[in-house]
């Protein structure tokens, strides 16, 4: 290796006591000031003075007056090498711990250059090291190891809510990417899944991370913090990707198409780890594959069951009355003109005593599967009129309480009789109480489900239709059901500022409400901006997370009164 200029500084370099480079510098200096000086020093005195005495005198004065200079020489090259020394220790501290050097740029002389240079290019460098790191290169998208860390912190902001919420981790193939590279070239074949790229981040938006996790594989989950895709939803989603993005895309002048296959896992039922997740919705992916039919698949759906069960066990719900573990949450409701708090909505939770407080989206379903959902909608009633009884024998600001009636409740041909004992029981009259029902729970029996409620229209209970517009919709029941609201369900609410479709819907659902006398309720208004909305549609009622999140009976009684 050609030293190119180097030779003296290897030489120095031999010489074990100079380990550093401002020693070299500092040896250079002296030898190449002070011997000259004192070799000219010494043949001046020998040659000029006969006292020995003297000579003598004059050496040692000289000799000091030279070591100070030394010193103080040394001393100004030492801090003059500052900025090299510092440089050097920067960039070796980069290397082992990689923190980016924070050095002065202010000087702009050689050294100045250096370190500025130095900050620049290693900043620059570390940029590179982390996108070659984390990105893949023909798609601009995270990569393995990035997704992988990107869903553990999901999973982690996931572990410090209360409750345990469930969402989809999804891996997509293009299958037949092989056969594209070999019809139509290895670069069409790039760009394709560049088109696919775009298509699928378009679709899927910000609020889901994507990555690049095979050739032709990528993989995605929704945000947590985003509105969550249940795992009820999952399949759907999965569907309408797989068929948008199995149609023809235009590359360069060809329409190139791919079988597209997604496997779906599920947290918590499939895993808990970003490891588990992934592994399991590339498995369910494989197994597309393998079933030849099925283009979308969820991870071993027996196996998940029994995972299920794990977690939600009909018998602990069954004893969860019993055993105190079911407690309610309250979300306020306020007039959208005056600010006013009308009401607020029971909402009903459970406390598992292994797994804490689990997600109604979860322990709902199995409680109507079970049919022990009428019994806990009896409970709620019962709890929710006997907090609201002691709550106006305190002397509160009064408030109405809002109790969703389920299908099963539909169903009991005593159910206005135990809505009456109930308030009477609690020193409560039919205001203080409004009943919602939802859309799905009429389907089963029409006909009975209008009986029952009519009964209860007819005593004076207020009747509110939640979900309208979201599956089941039909004027023949609007028209039929003695309403006095109706509410517009927060997957309109939560897009209405984004979507024009939801816009358009909950425009409708307004004035079909405002034709028909009805009062209208905004659910799941989360900012300011979805509050004037709301507002400016006409909107009479609103609830959601920008007013208050669920909370228990003695936050209620602090919102209520600030």
């Amino acid at each position: 290796m050609s030293l190119n200029g180097l030779n003296f500084y290897s030489y120095l370099s031999k010489i074990r006591i100079l380990k550093t480079y401002s020693s070299k510098i500092m040896l250079v200096a002296f030898l190449g000031t002070h011997v000259p000086l004192i070799t000219l020093l010494l043949f001046f005195v020998i040659s000029t003075v006969q006292d020995m005495q003297t000579a003598l005198k004059i050496l040692g004065i000289a000799l000091v007056a030279t070591l100070a200079g030394t010193a103080a020489t040394l001393l100004a090259l030492h801090k003059l090498l500052a900025p090299v020394m510092l440089t050097s220790k920067s960039l070796n501290r980069y290397l082992s711990e990689k923190e980016i050097p924070n050095l002065p740029t202010v000087f702009h002389d050689e050294a100045g250059s250096l370190m500025a240079d130095t900050v620049t290019t290693v900043r620059k460098l570390d940029e590179l090291i982390h996108y070659m790191t984390n990105y893949d290169g023909l798609s601009g998208l995270p990569n393995r190891d990035l997704f992988l860390e990107r869903l553990s912190n999901s999973l982690h902001e996931l572990s410090m809510r209360e409750e345990i919420l469930s969402f989809p981790v999804l891996s997509l193939e293009a299958t037949h990417l092989k056969q594209i590279r070999s019809n139509f070239g290895v670069h069409m074949g790039d760009l394709y899944l560049r088109s696919l790229v775009q298509k699928l981040e378009t679709m899927l938006g910000p609020e889901t991370v994507l990555a690049r996790t095979g050739d032709g594989e990528f993989s995605f989950f929704p945000l947590p913090s985003s509105s969550q895709i249940l795992e009820t939803d999952s399949e759907v989603w999965a569907a309408k990707i797989q068929n948008s993005t199995s149609s023809p895309l235009h590359v360069v002048d060809q329409q190139i198409s791919s079988e597209i296959r997604i496997g779906i896992s599920v947290f918590p039922y499939d895993g808990k780890s970003s490891d588990q997740l992934l592994w399991k919705s590339e498995t369910a992916l494989n197994q597309t594959k393998l079933s030849g039919n099925s283009k979308i698949q969820t991870y071993s759906s027996e196996w998940k069951e029994r995972m299920k069960e794990k977690y939600l066990l009909e018998k602990d719900l069954r004893l969860a009355i019993s055993k105190n573990q079911l407690f309610i949450q309250y979300q306020p409701r306020i007039e959208v003109q005056t600010g006013k708090k009308i009401s607020a909505e029971a909402l009903l939770r459970w406390n598992h005593p292994e797994y804490g407080v689990i997600s109604p989206t979860i322990f709902i379903p199995i409680a109507e599967e079970s049919g022990i959902i009428g019994e806990m909608g009896e409970w709620v009633l019962s709890k929710s009129m006997e907090d609201l009884g002691n709550w106006k024998k305190r002397g509160l600001p009064p408030i109405r309480i809002s109790v969703n009636l389920s299908a099963k409740q539909l169903e009991d041909k005593n159910i206005t009789k135990k809505v009456l004992d109930i308030l009477e029981k609690n020193n409560l009259s039919v205001e203080d109480l409004e009943l919602e029902i939802t859309e799905s729970s009429l389907i089963t029996n029409i006909q009975s489900a209008l009986e029952i409620l009519g009964e209860l229209h007819s005593w004076g209970i207020s009747l509110a239709l939640d979900d309208f517009g979201t599956g089941y919709s039909s004027l023949s029941y609007l028209s039929k059901i003695p309403l006095k609201t109706l509410k517009v369900d927060q997957s309109f609410v939560r897009k209405i500022l984004t979507d024009p479709n939801s816009l358009a819907i909950s425009k409708t659902i307004v004035a079909l409400g405002k034709s028909l006398g009805l009062r209208i309720t905004a659910e799941g208004v989360e900012t300011e901006v979805q509050m004037r909305k709301i507002k400016d549609l006409g909107c009479d009622e609103a609830q959601g997370y920008f007013l208050s999140k669920p909370i228990l009976l003695e936050e209620l009684e602090k919102f209520v009164q600030t």
